[in-house]
């Protein structure tokens, strides 16, 4: 089965690639090059989008049909300039990098109370404040 085929490539990469995701893809890109079943079994549950996106491509350029307007030069039809959307495919299978977690903050507005001095207010003070006039409008 393809299947099998395709996921011991992958593993096969993966241990070349001493489980570096990125370069892992970049072998896996070149062996899909010279090997067809490869890359026929990689391609294959994408089939449908890439054989749509050839006839967007054609339709685009003046194809048989004819009657869809073309895209902005230089712009897919998702609206990413060609050059962004080539960045974000190259980038697809990398690691992200590590982010640091950012520290919990409280969101804080400073709200005028009417005699002219600011008070800091938190979402909680500020929940209770909305709570509290929902309440005294249904009682009046």
């Amino acid at each position: 089965m393809a299947d099998s085929y395709v996921d011991g490539k992958v593993r096969e990469a993966l241990v070349a690639a001493k489980g570096s995701r990125a370069m892992a893809q970049k072998l896996l890109m070149t062996w899909a090059t010279k090997d067809e079943r490869l890359l026929l079994g990689m391609a294959q549950p994408f089939l449908k989008a890439i054989t749509g996106a050839a006839i967007e491509g054609v339709a685009r350029r003046g194809g048989p049909s004819g009657s869809s307007r073309p895209a902005p030069r230089g712009v897919t039809s998702g609206g990413l300039s060609r050059e962004a959307l080539e960045r974000v495919l190259s980038r697809m299978g990398e690691d992200p990098a590590p982010r640091p977690a950012a520290p919990m903050q409280v969101a804080t507005t400073i709200v005028n109370r009417g005699d002219g001095a600011p008070k800091g207010v938190t979402h909680e003070s500020a929940m209770k404040a909305i709570a509290k006039a929902f309440v005294a409008k249904k009682v009046r």
